[in-house]
């Protein structure tokens, strides 16, 4: 569910008028109003959703009110369904026609916009907070900060100096260290012949509590969905996390690594310096990845893996002393 906190909606649409607008081959009821649009996982009887065949397992199972889906997607009967040769991008389109103002998201503050008294917390004379921000008890926020619209911080924080939070929640006894960025646009666009469409990012970052977040890391908002850091999980500098990637908790992420978006990682992992993870993995509990490893594949709960591609830590050390071996040769 997209937060109207965050991003103002249009409609509700019929199907037919959704159809038009993307002009797509509709099987099912024209007539049907749609409210919103949602994730496969999450999408109900008022919302559409898009399907690939890379996800067709959902199309059974998803209780959305219609579906965008791809052209070799087998019908099922008595679901909404919109036939498209491109499905993300004619998402992105109606991603659009529900908010239109998401693609390029306004920052620019009027000086009635501007929150103009919080006597519960420190803050810094030069901080711009707007005033539909939520401040909590005790906080303190450094010079050169900017809390955007919406956004919700909870008590004990400590945010840093040039720090920018956009369409984020965060929880209590949060550090944001200096230069750190939340609620930034996700690196999402979809191609179509020679153009490209960008895709309107929806989701928030949600921080859960006692977490840190080192200088100068990034983290995107989410699509469709957000972008969640579990509690107590600490993240060091110039960390990058991508548009819907999800942390869980007591987890450690060394400097320098980047994770792609949609990767989910489970509790209590340890990721080193450097560490590169694609999109759309799922990283299990209690896993340790070494120093500069490249994740491209789904890791199992207590693994220890290392290398590039990764590998079990034990196999990667056991091929580093043979190929040592073989050049000595």
């Amino acid at each position: 569910m997209v937060d109207s906190s965050f991003y103002k909606k249009k409609g509700p649409f019929t199907l037919k008028q959704i159809s038009e607008k993307i002009e797509c081959n509709l099987i099912g009821d024209e007539n049907k109003i749609i409210s919103d649009l949602a994730s496969m996982d999450e999408a109900n009887d008022q919302q559409i959703c898009f399907l690939t065949s890379k996800y067709k397992n959902f199309y059974k199972i998803s209780k959305a009110g219609a579906f965008i889906i791809s052209e070799d997607i087998q019908l099922i009967k008595d679901k909404n369904s919109l036939i498209s040769k491109n499905p993300h991008f004619d998402m992105a389109i109606v991603a659009s026609l529900f908010y239109p103002e998401s693609e390029y998201p306004k920052f620019y503050f009027f000086e009635s916009d501007i929150l103009k008294h919080n006597k519960s917390s420190k803050i810094c004379p030069n901080v711009l907070i707007h005033k539909s921000a939520k401040i909590g008890m005790n906080c303190e926020i450094g010079n050169n900060s900017v809390i955007g619209p919406g956004v919700v911080i909870g008590d004990n924080c400590l945010i840093g100096d040039n720090v920018s939070i956009y369409f984020s929640i965060i929880g209590d006894n949060a550090k944001i260290y200096q230069g750190v960025r939340l609620g930034s646009e996700g690196f999402g666009f979809i191609m179509k012949g020679n153009s490209f469409k960008k895709i309107p990012q929806l989701g928030r970052v949600v921080i859960g509590n006692h977490v840190e977040v080192g200088s100068n890391t990034t983290i995107d908002r989410g699509s469709i969905g957000d972008t969640i850091v579990g509690n107590y999980t600490m993240i060091d500098n110039i960390v990058h996390l991508g548009h819907n990637v999800k942390i869980g908790e007591r987890c450690i992420i060394a400097a320098m690594t980047g994770i792609s978006g949609s990767t989910s990682i489970g509790n209590n992992v340890i990721i080193g310096g450097q560490v590169g993870i694609s999109g759309h993995l799922s990283i299990g509990n209690n896993v340790k990845i070494a120093a500069k490893t490249g994740v491209m594949k789904n890791i199992d709960d207590n693994s220890v893996i290392a290398g590039y591609p990764s590998e079990k830590i034990s196999d990667w050390h056991r091929n580093t002393v043979i190929l040592k071996k073989m050049r000595k040769k």
